[in-house]
């Protein structure tokens, strides 16, 4: 058996060596996979260039220069009011100093009509590259995209504010030789005689009319309402008798006043105004009607920050230039300068002012 055996594994080698002469290796048993070695590549100190580093902040000379305004090219800015208003005669002082603070021409345009609806939906469909802007009655703007009966085409982001130039009380005046000598005087007789009592504005839903609507509420009297475009026009409706009394901001009527031309009966704010000289407020009279106006400067939506921003810092220099201030204050314009931000801000407390006011109106012609 033995012999067998060992006959048996010597025919085997003999087969297995006879196989290696003819090259044909049996298969070699699967060698377990190894970790890949390193490559080249990887073993290669990484370059200067691969090294991730902090984006460099671009030199001055690489910031592209704003190119406004161009040197001799005007600037337009759009009064939606009548020539000889309040709001022209400002546009008008602040194009003198504006001309200075950005060394090219400005000039002033009127577009009035639908109390300022035609002139500001000029400026908000003007081309926003600053050379277009306007002035801005914000309460009447506002108004006039909030009420759907104005059917106004832009609304606020169609606007661009840069800043706040004037913050004035309305007052409630009437004629030198005037029966009506006090606020309650004036309520009293439009409660005798409804609608009756003729009142002038500077236009439908203009803070002029918002302040007369105000006082309606509070006194529980109807007035009849007369709409010019301005307050040149309705100081000479008063002047002239046409109407009893007119809602107005005293700049550009301080002649009048002085002379005693016209007579103030009451300011509508909490506070006195030397805007019009020992008149007593509106609410002390007993009667909860406050209206300011804001003027303010604007541009068409869609204006580049950066010409905002400029503007915005040539309206900051003028608006603490003391020859302005000297100016401003003769013409009975009270300054109150208002940067972008914060007049952003107060837009939105105006119109919840105006939505206020609509509602009234709303009520009022149930």
């Amino acid at each position: 058996m033995k012999r067998f055996v060992a006959l048996s594994l010597a025919l085997l080698v003999s087969a297995s060596l006879a196989l290696s002469a003819c090259g044909q290796a049996a298969p070699a048993p699967t060698p377990t996979k190894a970790a890949p070695a390193p490559t080249k590549a990887t073993l290669v100190e990484p370059t200067k260039a691969a090294v991730s580093q902090p984006t460099a902040a671009p030199s001055p000379t690489s910031v592209p220069k704003l190119d406004y305004p161009q040197k001799g090219r005007s600037i337009t800015i759009v009064v939606p009011w009548a020539a000889g208003s309040p709001n022209d005669l400002w546009a008008r002082l602040v194009a003198t100093f504006l001309e200075k603070e950005l060394e090219t021409p400005v000039q002033v345009v009127d577009k009035p009509g639908a109390s300022s609806q035609v002139g500001m939906t000029e400026l908000a469909q003007a081309k926003p590259d600053g050379y277009t802007l306007g002035v801005d009655s914000l309460q009447t703007t506002v108004a006039t995209y909030l009420d759907p009966e104005r059917k106004a085409v832009f609304g606020r982001k169609d606007l661009a504010p840069i800043s706040v130039g004037l913050y004035e009380p309305f007052g409630l005046v009437v004629g030198g030789n005037s029966p009506y000598k006090s606020v309650k005087e004036l309520v009293d007789a439009a409660k005798a005689n409804p609608e009756k009592i003729k009142v002038g504005d500077n236009g439908v839903m203009s803070p002029a009319h918002m302040a007369v609507l105000l006082l309606q509420k509070a006194a529980g009297v109807s007035f009849a309402s007369v709409h010019f475009n301005g307050s040149s026009e309705s100081i000479a409706a008063l002047l002239g008798g046409h109407v009893d009394a007119s809602s107005i901001i005293a700049t550009g009527s301080q002649d009048q006043l002085r002379s005693r031309a016209i007579v103030a009966l009451g300011v509508f704010d909490k506070e006195e105004s030397k805007a019009f000289p020992n008149t007593k407020t509106i609410p002390s009279q007993g009667y909860n009607a406050v209206m300011v106006r804001t003027l303010g400067l604007d541009a068409p939506g869609g204006t580049p920050a950066a010409i905002i921003s400029l503007l915005n810092d040539a309206m900051k220099k003028i608006s603490s230039n003391s020859d302005y201030l000297k100016k401003a204050e003769e013409a009975g314009m009270i300054v109150r300068y208002m940067s972008t931000p914060e007049y952003a801000a107060h837009w939105d407390e105006v119109e919840g002012q105006v939505k206020t006011v609509l509602e009234i109106v709303k009520s009022t012609n149930k």
